[in-house]
């Protein structure tokens, strides 16, 4: 069906562009011809602005204190050249790819219309039809939406557009008015970002990216997305020796190019610390769906040129101490590793503070919110949730016995090469739940996975807001329960975030409020969140997660006097170390590791660096100064008339004497008479019964492949003025 819209838009747009041109009624379908006109006659409500828009006044950027953060201006941003100064390598690079008669037709270019109205007829995918005066009149005059009346209205207005401008002046415009990423509009504005130099100065293969970008800058970026842009670059190159404007000797030599590497352009934005979080906020009133506008001209324009003000969620004394923090813990190297942290309020998920390194001058790679690494066992809480949802508690038994052969569904990897608890934890055989979370067994996580089902533990994920992109390749993979899936530290601290809140919900939100120049609010942060725990699961959880400060692998995250719960986190190598840290209060999360996808081991004074060690010292330094002063408030008591009834552990494959125990029993023994598929409940005391005593056997539990998720319902309240789009890349042990 949406096949046939679109190809339907296309032949009506072709229809009128012929109409038009040749100044005739013509009749395309009876049914379809006043629809036409209508929207013909609304387009002439479009007022065509001058190409360029004269500068109105720079937005300011609040910190919640009300203190100046930055000004953001379009000085280096868009700087519009003439069309003489592009090169013509630069013009026949864009022109090739995409619209290479755009001196030959008129304002739409109708054969291309009806080719890519046949190409997607015949199956060969969705064909763009758009030329380039098209494009100019979507960016600046209306939005990228596919729509039947946009699509006219379009085609309609650059036939109006190219009766006031010659091609080279909509050529001109459209070259100094296209966003190709790093926060560039126009040719130069680009060629300074990604270069540093000017655009007479772009060469081939610089060509070539540019023009690749036009079609999605973030997707084909060449610092996040090498692999894409690498590629996107070869295809432009190949329409450029199609048409032959290059040779195939400057399309090899073009083509063996080095991408760039980095941004090169001179910042806007604050050179130290607090540049990550204002960059934060210029990508998301930038980015689709932002309350700034629907296209990125109308984005751009209200953002350095609308004399906006921007508050934020950033609080400066908040920041200083995560700095400090970040200083007095983080052991001086010159080897390359980092220590970042971020810290998220929980009761509305604004981010309070942001540490990804020390100079965004210097080194604008963000690892809070573009890092993507593996987090290690701090991936358990997706599996402890699910577990306590299906029916256990924290204080029900688990199989921890190390090593564990466990088969899950489609997956025989654990049988091969079978896990292992964390060396030097001291624990195995059957534990409670809040022991195995304490102190981060492995096996016993892998268990409680396999009850449950790895589709919970997806499931989980995407509700506390891991993207389903980063989990749905582990649909089958159980390494997935012990972090081998990557993740951003925001996106673990929003996840942890929801758990000190009591369960409910909230994206992660840089920015406040948005006011225009005339004072009327375009934006505010919304209020409320969604349920996605049920409050005796997130008490339950957060008990577990206490006994990972108090008794487990976080201890040195403890400060005397408040409740503190968190998980640690190691890849493997350790190649990435993590503490994720909260009290009702805030949650704060600090990685440790090689940005931004260094697989080396964090090595300090020759020992490994696990996210029990400076990440959770780290945690513990900044929460003891950012709390000062602040009331002690205390986690939901666990309420016992809530826990479900007492439930045995399951016999696992593996090696286990067959003994289990109940709540409320102060321990375990090894009991006789067991036999293969029988769980044995042993009755204080512990001590192995004598020879020939007779012992109370339960059959085994089922392992249920349980798929049930929390239940999420909304609390309701009135709607924000307009919204925000989320924040804008091996198994764990400990």
């Amino acid at each position: 069906m949406r096949a046939v819209l679109r190809n339907f838009v296309r032949l009506v747009a072709a229809a009128a562009a012929v109409a038009v041109a040749l100044s005739t009624a013509v009749v395309v379908l009876p049914f379809a011809a006043q629809g036409i006109w209508r929207h013909a006659a609304s387009s002439t409500d479009n007022p065509i602005s001058p190409l360029r828009s004269s500068f109105e006044g720079a937005s300011t950027v609040y910190a919640a204190n009300g203190s100046v953060l930055a000004r953001l201006s379009a000085s280096v941003s868009r700087r519009p050249v003439p069309l003489s100064a592009v090169p013509e390598v630069l013009v026949r690079a864009v022109l090739d790819t995409e619209d290479h008669r755009f001196y030959l037709h008129g304002a739409v270019d109708v054969p291309s219309e009806i080719r890519a109205l046949v190409d997607d007829s015949l199956g060969a995918g969705i064909q763009g039809g758009s030329d380039i005066t098209q494009q100019l009149v979507k960016q600046v005059y209306l939005n990228s939406r596919r729509t039947l009346s946009r699509k006219i209205k379009e085609a309609f207005l650059a036939i109006r557009l190219q009766k006031l401008y010659t091609k080279n002046q909509i050529l001109d415009a459209y070259l100094n008015t296209v966003y190709l990423g790093a926060g560039a509009y126009g040719v130069d504005a680009a060629a300074e970002a990604y270069w540093g130099e000017p655009v007479r100065d772009v060469t081939l293969p610089q060509a070539a990216l540019l023009a690749g970008l036009i079609q999605d800058p973030s997707g084909y970026d060449p610092i996040y997305a090498p692999v894409l842009a690498r590629e996107r670059r070869a295809e432009v190159l190949g329409r450029m020796l199609h048409y032959h404007d290059i040779t195939a000797a400057q399309y090899r030599a073009a083509d063996a190019t080095p991408l760039p590497t980095a941004e090169r352009g001179a910042s806007r934005l604050p050179t130290g610390v607090d540049g990550y979080y204002v960059a934060q906020v210029e990508a998301q009133l930038l980015a689709p769906g932002s309350p700034l506008g629907s296209t990125a001209e109308q984005r751009y324009a209200a953002l350095f040129e609308g004399d906006l003000k921007i508050y934020t969620n950033l609080h400066p004394a908040l920041q200083r101490d995560a700095v400090s923090a970040v200083q007095q813990v983080s052991p001086a190297n010159s080897v390359g590793y980092r220590e970042a942290l971020v810290s998220i309020d929980p009761t509305d998920g604004a981010v309070l503070d942001m540490v990804p390194g020390t100079n965004y001058a210097k080194e604008k790679f963000d690892v809070v919110t573009q890092g993507l690494r593996q987090p290690g066992s701090g991936f358990k809480l997706f599996t402890l949730l699910p577990a306590l949802e299906a029916g256990d508690s924290i204080y029900d038994p688990v199989d921890a016995t190390s090593p564990c052969a466990i088969p899950f569904p489609g997956n025989d990897s654990l049988l091969a090469t079978p896990a292992h608890n964390d060396v030097g934890d001291g624990r195995s055989g059957v534990v409670s739940i809040e022991v195995a979370t304490a102190q981060s067994l492995n096996c016993g996580f892998l268990r409680l996975a396999h009850q449950v089902g790895l589709g919970a533990v997806l499931r989980s994920a995407e509700q506390l807001g891991v993207p389903r992109s980063e989990v749905a390749p582990f649909a089958s993979d159980p390494s997935v329960v012990l972090g081998a899936a990557s993740v951003s530290p925001l996106q673990m601290a929003d996840a942890y975030a929801t758990l000190a809140n009591g369960g409910t919900y909230f994206r992660p939100s840089f920015v406040s409020e948005v006011v225009d120049r005339t004072g009327t609010v375009i934006y505010r942060q919304p209020s409320t969140g969604t349920r996605v725990i049920p409050e005796r699961i997130a008490a339950e959880a957060d008990a577990a997660f206490e006994a990972v400060v108090q008794s487990g692998t976080g201890t040195a995250a403890r400060i005397p006097g408040r409740e503190v719960a968190g998980k640690t986190g190691t890849s493997n190598g350790p190649t990435d170390a993590w503490f994720n840290g909260f009290t009702p209060q805030i949650e704060t999360t600090v990685w440790m590791g090689y940005p931004p996808s260094d697989s080396r081991p964090v090595v300090v004074d020759g020992v490994q660096v696990y996210g029990g060690a400076y990440p959770a010292e780290t945690v513990h330094a900044f929460l003891t100064m950012a709390l000062a002063g602040a009331p002690v408030v205390d986690f939901p008591s666990v309420d016992p008339a809530l826990l479900p009834p007492a439930r045995v552990v399951p016999e696992v494959t593996g090696p286990f004497p067959g003994c289990s125990y109940y709540k409320g029993n102060p321990g375990y023994g090894a009991c006789a008479n067991c036999s293969p598929g029988q769980v044995v409940v042993c009755t204080p005391p512990t001590s192995s019964p004598p020879a020939g005593a007779t012992t109370t056997t339960t059959s085994t539990t089922s392992s249920s492949s349980t798929t049930s998720t929390f239940p999420a319902t909304t609390t309701t309240s009135a709607p924000p003025v307009s919204s925000i789009p989320s924040p804008t890349s091996p198994p764990g042990s400990a």
